[in-house]
């Protein structure tokens, strides 16, 4: 028995609701056009169907007409609201794709979704620090640096974590952290190379920096420039582009700190890890970002599947082509298979499957890389094109692969063809 509204009269709890779960899908990183789709979905569900929704990354509308009957509301987006945990984005991609089958009332659905916001890291801040760790160690093996670069990597990494816990509880230091983390960590690395250090910069910066770069807004801002969503995909391109400014910024002040120009000169190791273990790289990353970021333990599984398939098709696609172009094969495989987890597999929604991948494919660390490289003078035509091709690679995969399922792979109903807002 679905659990609709039985009046349609109740209106005040179904737009809070949809405020609510808006905001909640905006913070997780949906693509505005989603957020859209399921906010309209839901309101006919509930028989409003003559909603209409507007929808910014930071803001969203909602307005009814009955007649000369207007009902106005609007929703802070994410800028006012913590970054969500894997758990979070799970449960708030399940309740809004309960409430679009009518499975959820509005009311049930506030509930769930304020529990949601409440609930803690499931390992605690031990679990924190040591799932960003091992994050950062799979991203190094991944890159194959020196046995001596892992060692200053995970040291890095350790201090990226204490000062993550710190800064947790107090979410108006988010904005300087990345200036802050960036130019301590150049600076250490720039002292390093007056005592002998060879190792490539980026090498050993990126790792930790990891969940700093904003490859996932950058990727989103693209997919949603491609649905003509301008106002959105241009917005979030700007944020996207401003954090790694930051970012860059940071890293090159450090350099400057202790001046050596050897950061530029050590672009090659004498000596590397062994050539298997970037795939155990890929092992590490995903367990650690599964501690790190407290995602549900039936999801590590599909992770790591997903991650291994994005990383998969880039390197098969390497020993073809090169360059910033084999992140298109790799992100549509990974489109694929975390669609088929989701909707053939029961398996955790797509977007959550997604994310590992995403860090995999790294348009964050070329675009740290390009606009490191632009600052400092180094070759800035080549780094434009390699960070917008690089971006549009990664966000025509995705929409690839979702047609590519869509089309060939989507269960259908009998006597009944797939709709798109099924998904």
């Amino acid at each position: 028995m679905s659990e609709l509204t039985t009046s349609t009269s109740d209106r005040a709890t179904l737009l809070r609701f949809l405020g609510r779960l808006g905001q909640a899908e905006l913070n997780a990183g949906n693509a505005v056009p989603l957020v859209e789709r399921d906010l309209a979905t839901i309101a006919k569900v509930n028989g409003e169907p003559q909603v209409q929704v507007f929808v910014l990354p930071t803001v969203l509308f909602l307005k009814w007409e009955n007649g000369e009957e207007h009902q106005v509301d609007m929703a802070h987006g994410a800028y006012r609201t913590p970054s969500l945990r894997f758990d979070q984005i799970e449960e708030v991609m399940t309740i809004a794709r309960a409430a679009r089958r009518g499975e959820l009332s509005p009311k049930r659905g506030l509930a769930r979704i304020e529990t949601m916001w409440r609930t803690p890291h499931f390992y605690g801040d031990g679990g924190f620090v040591a799932g960003y760790l091992l994050t950062t160690l799979g991203v190094a093996m991944m890159l194959r640096p020196s046995w001596n670069g892992m060692l200053l990597t995970a040291l890095m990494a350790f201090f990226c974590a204490l000062v993550l816990v710190a800064a947790r509880r107090r979410p108006s230091l988010s904005v300087m952290l990345p200036v802050v983390v960036s130019f301590l960590l150049a600076a250490a690395v720039s002292l390093g190379y007056r005592y002998g250090l060879k190792e490539p910069a980026f090498t050993l910066l990126i790792p930790p920096l990891i969940t700093f770069l904003p490859g996932m807004t950058l990727t989103v801002s693209v997919i949603e420039l491609a649905y003509n969503s301008i106002i959105s995909g241009a917005s979030r391109m700007v944020a996207g582009f401003t954090r790694l400014t930051l970012l860059a910024f940071g890293i090159l002040g450090g350099f400057k700190v202790f001046e050596s120009g050897a950061w530029h000169l050590a672009q090659s190791m004498e000596e590397r890890i062994p050539y298997y273990w970037p795939w155990v790289g890929v092992l590490v990353f995903t367990f650690g970002l599964h501690i790190y970021q407290s995602s549900k333990r039936r999801s590590f599984t599909f992770m790591l599947i997903t991650a291994a398939m994005a990383y998969l098709g880039q390197n098969l696609s390497g020993l073809f082509i090169h360059g910033a172009s084999t992140a298109f094969f790799g992100a549509a495989l990974m489109t694929i298979t975390a669609l088929v987890i989701e909707f053939r597999f029961k398996g955790p929604p797509a977007i959550v499957t997604f994310l590992p991948g995403f860090w995999l494919l790294a348009p964050g660390s070329f675009g740290l890389v390009s606009l490191a490289s632009m600052a400092s003078g180094t070759d800035t035509g080549a780094q434009v094109m390699t960070l917008l091709f690089s971006l549009s690679g990664i966000a025509t995969g995705c929409l690839i692969g979702a047609f590519t399922y869509t089309m060939l792979l989507h269960p259908r109903k009998t006597g009944s063809l797939w709709k798109p807002e099924e998904i």
